[in-house]
């Protein structure tokens, strides 16, 4: 591997006076399987890499807990990696080497005839995409180089002369325009129903120490007079959990009514453009409504970068191509 790497330096005139791997051990915290770096570890890994004068290679993906324990990052614990190396030294731009030549503005899977990439996007809407599924770069990669300022490039492995897609913190925008459209399968909704809800001062606060209570994170949080819907991904809620979520619900707030409803697909259309532009949300429920398809719920949040539109999952591959349509003029 080593010799294989080494005659490609060579064929591309870059010069490696010294290159191996490193051992610079990289402390984490938390369990096995989603660890988060400890931040004293920028500094070893700072302090070792300014003494250093050639190519490294260093392992993703792991690193070892204070008691020497191996853990592992979660999804995209490579990605992780690269992007902690950068923020760690200071570094000019992080190169991430992928299969695709950009990140492209809806799944390839979903709208095979898509051929244009995204060429410049910011740090807070590759944030909106990565959580709504975007396969090519995890959201929680972004996070070393975000803090860091760093801009990140998506870029090829099998053509890197492309330029890829540059991340970064700002960018020149076009209002009115969205750079992309994400799909998320597997949500729940629990919907709590109660006669004048609004007047029961820590009602909200009390439904979310339920969740608190069973391990279980919300993801979004839309409400109305007298109702409270609470979304939360489907492998936090297995079925074997939901009753024993219901009746605690009951327990403490006595609601009038109590559900959880399955199979959910989250839309995220993203997009510095949108931010003080009128009619976007009309614009992506027309494209919704004109394929029949019914919107159960929508959020957003004050940045006006994206905003989130809940279906049926059955619907998810129509919703998307039409949004496509509407946004893209294509598909």
């Amino acid at each position: 591997m080593l010799d294989m790497l080494a005659s490609y330096l060579d064929q591309i005139a870059v010069y490696a006076p010294v290159w191996g791997f490193f051992f610079v051990f990289l402390f984490i915290v938390d369990a096995f399987g989603d660890a988060t770096l400890d931040p004293a570890s920028y500094a070893t890994l700072s302090r070792a890499f300014s003494n250093f004068d050639g190519i490294v290679i260093y392992p993703g993906f792991f690193g070892y807990t204070k008691d020497g324990k191996v853990a592992t990052f979660p999804r995209g614990g490579s990605d992780i990696t690269g992007s902690i190396l950068a923020a760690a030294v200071c570094a000019d731009v992080y190169e991430n080497f992928t299969d695709v030549d950009s990140v492209y503005p809806v799944d390839p899977r979903l709208v095979p005839e898509v051929s244009e990439g995204i060429s410049t996007m910011t740090y807070r809407e590759m944030r909106e995409l990565a959580y709504a599924g975007f396969g090519v770069f995890a959201d929680e990669a972004v996070i070393p180089a975000v803090r860091a300022r760093i801009p990140i490039n998506i870029r090829n492995t099998n053509h890197p002369s492309e330029p890829g897609t540059m991340i970064q913190q700002s960018r020149r925008v076009v209002p009115g325009t969205i750079v992309g459209i994400a799909a998320a399968d597997n949500f729940c909704n629990i919907v709590v129903e109660k006669y004048l809800m609004n007047r029961e001062v820590g009602f909200g606060r009390r439904l979310l120490h339920v969740l608190e209570e069973e391990g279980i994170s919300y993801e979004h949080m839309p409400s109305g007079v007298d109702s409270q819907c609470i979304v939360v991904k489907g492998q936090c809620l297995p079925k074997s959990k939901e009753l024993k979520v219901i009746q605690a619900i009951k327990r403490e707030l006595n609601p009038d009514y109590v559900a959880v409803e399955r199979d959910i697909t989250i839309l995220m259309i993203v997009g510095e453009g949108m931010c003080y532009t009128p009619g976007m949300l009309a614009k992506a429920c027309l494209a919704l409504a004109s394929v029949g398809i019914s919107v159960s719920m929508v959020n957003q949040g004050s940045s006006e970068v994206s905003f989130m539109i809940a279906i049926r999952q059955q619907d998810r591959e129509t919703a998307v191509r039409a949004l496509y349509k509407a946004f893209f003029g294509k598909a």
